[in-house]
């Protein structure tokens, strides 16, 4: 981001998924609501057919009590169903089936050994691979969804042909309503891409993000990321999502990198040991206090890059979203 100096903000880790001495895994952005679509699609779609059913019930009643129905009444019963079922269809295909029937998540590979960007788009070709120097980060800023409500930021890449933007991709988790902290998390990209693992200054690194399709793990990203405080007051809304959540993942398919991007790779990395997601999202080892120390960093980290946000937004509004 070439009008942004992220070399002051301490790494902040917004969804890694494997890292060694070559490469950083990432999940995408959208991985932490998985789930979120196929739980309003099956209100719009259950509600749908309660009303296709029981316009159909009165029309037979009707029939019943009243003889058959004029030319008119039934090319407007008619027409109405179909409306409802068209209804159906566009909310399945915008919604139900983003959810389902994809990948459980699109990662995206940082190789500094090949000095290449990898997005997993799950298309034809599946990968989409750029030259690290030729893609261009910014911060990204989505429109609040209410009046009065904050923008939401991330970390966005753009692939560029030219002056043409030809794939977008957004790295990692949201941050939320902290544009500072998407400087932080692009700053544990930048090191490890331009300076290498080593240079990632927080205490032996331990991986949070799981992407292993278990009800245990949807409840605490949906349940118990809520808090102590505000759990059980969510618990109606973020209950549901967890189940849907778990039928989501478990209605995907995991995602395989090509043999094209691994298989040039080393078996053993000859630095750190590699680290891989947890089977249980949150689950660390505590042994020797490496678990406390880390969590210190991440908090002191948060805290002093929320603590920038106005800088960062007044360089926003001066500059715009900033390329790499």
């Amino acid at each position: 981001m070439r009008n942004f100096d992220s070399s002051t903000f301490a790494p902040i880790d917004k969804g890694i998924i494997a890292i060694d001495d070559d490469c950083i895994d990432f999940v995408d952005r959208h991985f932490l609501y998985r789930g979120w679509a196929l739980m309003g699609a099956s209100v719009f779609i259950t509600l749908g057919l309660l009303f296709v059913i029981a316009m159909l019930h009165a029309t037979t009643s009707l029939v019943d009590r009243a003889g058959p129905l004029e030319s008119s009444e039934a090319y407007a019963i008619a027409g109405l169903i179909t409306l409802v079922i068209a209804f159906l269809g566009f909310i399945l295909w915008k919604l139900l089936l983003r959810d389902v029937l994809r990948y459980r998540y699109y990662p995206i590979r940082f190789d500094r050994t090949t000095r290449q960007v990898h997005v997993f788009s799950g298309g034809r070709n599946k990968v989409v691979s750029a030259p690290w120097s030729d893609v261009h980060f910014i911060i990204g800023r989505d429109k609040p969804t209410g009046p009065g409500e904050g923008y939401t930021y991330d970390l966005r890449g753009l692939v560029m042909r030219g002056d043409q933007v030809v794939h977008t991709f957004a790295v990692g988790s949201d941050c939320g309503s902290s544009p500072a902290i998407v400087l932080a998390h692009w700053e544990m990209i930048r090191r490890f891409m331009e300076e290498g693992r080593s240079a990632l200054p927080f205490p032996p690194l331990q991986l949070y993000t799981s992407v292993v399709p278990s009800f245990r793990n949807a409840l605490i990203i949906h349940v118990s990321s809520a808090g102590s405080g505000l759990m059980w007051i969510a618990m109606p809304l973020t209950l549901p999502w967890a189940l849907f959540r778990f039928l989501a993942m478990k209605l995907c398919r995991k995602p395989v990198w090509p043999a094209s991007i691994v298989g040039g790779r080393a078996a053993v990395s000859a630095g750190a040991p590699p680290l891989r997601a947890p089977l249980v999202y949150g689950r660390v080892d505590h042994a020797g206090g490496r678990a406390e120390e880390m969590e210190r960093f991440w908090k002191d980290s948060i805290a002093t890059a929320k603590a920038r946000n106005d800088e960062v937004r007044q360089q926003l509004k001066e500059r715009g979203a900033g390329g790499r």
